[in-house]
């Protein structure tokens, strides 16, 4: 999530910046901020833990991942209208690589089960590197490429992709443990879309024009500078909004999450059939779903102080209390 022609990429100086691509990155940002504000808020314990597994919130992290790595081709193809410059695609991609170094350190030090390999930062370098070859080729040659690059993972994936060294390729089948993963294939794939859509006839002059539309309300003003600056916003954000939602769940403005309160008469009265059908004595049943229902509890209450185990292991926890409450 980076200024695609920002500080590093800058357009030659008579044509001027293309608000409408600021504006749009900057949505994008908002979209971002939007999502990982679901993570800290689930993380303190204000919302569900689950919220941000949700279809809704993983549309829109796609949706956003998306529209970042397609606006990357937009502006290499804006940065580079006139002629591959080199130099300055250098510049760009060294200040990439820098800062998803960062993100990767920082990531390790902060949530070390959780560290972020191969996320968005890593797969727009390794995308513009891919795109170098394309800028200044028809763009018929970035579309039949970005096509092939989102289509690919569909048809080759293989667990001989799995090991570390080759699945940020995308081709594997297991799925890392990590904060952030947007594996080469098919991410890379949208940035060539991005570039080969902006190479098309008439689509540079068309956003260069003089007459284009220009970011001057303050609200839009305030949208394309952040999208100018998003690698910065990108690298920042996360730390202020994490202060945020610290203070206002410390200060009590908010109740925090509850898990629904379990229905104690139907759960005793369903597991005292099950328990009594399956032959055991019904004194047995009584106590053993009793001890069922407050295990199920403690877990909850557990879960919503962030103590309990994680999601795709609470189901295995509950039915180990589960046995050891009948005598299993």
């Amino acid at each position: 999530m980076t200024a695609a022609h920002g500080p590093v990429d800058d357009p030659p100086k008579s044509g001027g910046r293309v608000d409408a691509v600021d504006v749009a990155r900057g949505v994008a940002l908002i979209g971002m901020a939007s999502f990982h504000l679901s993570w800290d808020f689930a993380d303190f314990g204000v919302v569900s833990p689950l919220l941000p597994f949700t279809p809704p919130m993983r549309l829109l992290s796609h949706t956003v991942a998306s529209a970042f790595l397609a606006l990357v081709g937009v502006s290499l193809a804006l940065a580079h209208r006139d002629r591959l410059n080199l130099s300055a695609f250098g510049r760009r991609f060294a200040l990439i690589v820098g800062a998803a170094a960062l993100v990767t350190i920082g990531s390790s030090f902060f949530a070390p089960g959780l560290t972020i390999g191969f996320g968005i930062l890593h797969c727009i370098a390794l995308a513009s590197l891919i795109a170098l070859p394309l800028i200044e080729a028809p763009a018929a040659a970035s579309l039949a490429a970005g096509v092939v690059a989102i289509a690919l993972p569909f048809f080759v994936h293989s667990k001989a992709f799995d090991p570390p060294a080759l699945l940020w390729l995308g081709l594997g089948e297991a799925l890392p443990n990590t904060l952030d993963w947007r594996p080469l294939l098919p991410w890379a794939g949208v940035t060539l879309l991005g570039l080969g859509a902006a190479r098309l006839p008439g689509v540079l002059p068309w956003l260069m024009r003089p007459g284009r539309w220009r970011a001057r309300s303050a609200p839009a003003w305030a949208i394309a500078f952040a999208g100018r600056h998003s690698l910065a916003v990108y690298l920042l954000h996360q730390p202020i909004l994490i202060a945020l939602v610290w203070t206002v769940a410390a200060s009590g403005l908010v109740a925090p999450w509850a898990p629904p309160k379990l229905d104690d008469s139907a759960f005793l009265a369903a597991c005292n059939r099950s328990c009594v059908a399956r032959g055991r004595a019904a004194d047995e049943c009584d106590s053993g779903c009793q001890c069922v229902k407050d295990a199920i509890e403690r877990s909850d209450e557990a879960a919503r102080l962030g103590k309990g185990p994680a999601e795709g292991e609470r189901g295995t926890e509950l039915k180990r209390m589960a046995d050891a409450c009948m005598g299993r």
